[in-house]
Parts: C-alpha cells; structure tokens; sequence
C-alpha cells in the first residue's frame, strides 16, 4: 500500500492575471488551472500536500502564488522566481521554500555560468532555500557544473533531468549519474510522461526511473505529479500510478513524502 504522498511539483497559473511566456505555444493549457480543478482527483490519489512550482518569470507570481498557498491550506510550500541577476531581498514569508528559473526555455545556454547568477546561488543557501533546476538532457554537464561550484547550495533536479525516452538513453544516464555524484542534489520522478508522443513506454520509462532511483538512492528521490502539464497525456491518478509501477520495489514513503517533508523543510508529516 503505497500511504500519503505528497506531491512536489504542482502547477497553478491565471493567463488573465499574470504573464507566461512560453504558455501561448500550448494551447489546450493556455486557461486558468486553479486548486479547486485538481482537489477532487489529489484527494482520490492519496495526495495529502504539495508543493507549488513557479511557470513564469514573472515578479508578481510569488505574491500569488503565496495568497493561493495559504487560502488552499493543503499547499506547503511554494517554489518562487527571483530574478537571480538582480539584488536580491530574502523572502520573508515561510512558505517560501525554493527559487526555480526556466533554464530550459531561455537561449542563453551558459546561463548558470553567469557570476551575479553564482552570487545569488550562494546567497539562497545563506537563506536556508533550495533551488530547483529544470534542465533539458544535454545540459545536465551544466547543470552538474553549477551544483558542483555550489556545495552549500540545495538543488533539486526537476523531471529526472529530461530523459529522452523515445530515444537514446546513453548519454542522458552517464551525464545523470555524474550529476548524482555530488551529495548536494536531489531528484524528482516528475514531468516524465508527456516526453511519450505515442503510448507510454512503460518498460523504457521503468528503466529510466529505477536508473534514476539506482543512482540517487531512495533518500534523494521525491515524486512529482507536473500538473496541470501531465494531464496532455494522462489524468492525475494516471500519473501517479503510472510512475509508481515504474519505480516498483524501489519506491516507499520516502519517495511518497519523508524526501519532500526534508528537501523542502516541512513542518510536519503528512495524515
């Protein structure tokens, strides 16, 4: 019996009320997606809490993002964007848990390399946050490269860093386990399904999670749902189980909750 889970990476998002740059390309998730939306089908999969995770470079998410956190109450922490090229001002409020950038979807590719960015990274471990880093497979050696610059620093790697899973594995699992190496980085099994433009794979994908699993260990791992993103390919439910026959024996509650109580400094356990 898999028990609670707590899902890390959620969505929510108002192309009324906020700006997403990359959303116009999307069209079936170009609408509002709100909580009420999801509250029916996280509550039939067990799904206690989540994390809220930023989809704009917009300054006015987090103010958002933070007022929908406490009216919903079942949204722990909330994962912001601050604009790590500028100075920064530490965010006072608790449900501030973590920063993520779109490094996937900006041109720059030496993005991270970049020395005000370097600056802010160490800046966020003074503050006690984490940041998130969303990657495409063949930046992953940047992405190791900025963690490795950055040992104090707690990054935790979104969509098991992008696998191609209609493709050559090769590369993406020697570059991950390099990743893996350095003890300041996480994981999560998330965002995985939609990179299928046929059916899921569910063999290809099981050998890119147990890889992932196999190379983290299970306490570096944590689940992510990638809502409303995930429903291009599957319901909510869909997903989860989905990924939970991937992971097989090698998934427990540290997968399903202890991890995200720790990375993202829950104050309690789930019921």
């Amino acid at each position: 019996m898999r028990g609670p889970v707590i899902d890390t990476h959620i969505h929510f998002w108002h192309p009324e009320q906020l700006h997403y740059f990359w959303l116009a390309d999307s069209e079936p998730l170009c609408r509002p997606f709100l909580p009420e939306a999801l509250d029916a089908e996280r509550r039939a999969a067990g799904v206690v809490a989540g994390i809220y995770v930023q989809a704009s470079h917009d300054p006015r998410e987090n103010a958002w993002a933070l007022d929908l956190a406490r009216r919903v109450g079942w949204i722990r922490g909330v994962v912001g964007w601050l604009d790590l090229t500028a100075p920064l001002e530490k965010p006072a409020d608790p449900l501030f848990k973590g920063v993520r950038h779109l490094t996937h979807a900006i041109p720059d590719r030496l993005w991270l390399r970049r020395a005000d960015v370097g600056h802010a990274l160490d800046r966020l471990a003074e503050w006690n946050l984490s940041v998130d880093l969303v990657v495409r497979a063949e930046q992953l050696p940047e992405a190791e490269r900025a963690i490795r610059e950055h040992p104090g620093t707690t990054f935790i790697l979104d969509h098991l860093g992008n696998p191609p899973l209609e493709g050559d594995l090769t590369r993406w699992q020697d570059d991950l386990s390099s990743v893996a190496a350095l003890p300041n980085v996480a994981v999560k099994l998330s965002g995985l399904l939609t990179h299928f433009t046929a059916p899921v794979d569910e063999t290809r994908l099981a050998e890119a999670v147990r890889h992932g699993l196999n190379v983290f260990g299970p306490e570096r791992v944590m689940y992510g749902g990638d809502w409303p993103v995930s429903t291009l390919k599957t319901p909510y439910l869909t997903t989860l189980d989905t990924l939970a026959r991937a992971a097989g024996p090698l998934a427990d509650a540290r997968l399903w909750w202890e991890n995200a109580c720790r990375y993202y400094r829950l104050d309690r356990e789930p019921a």
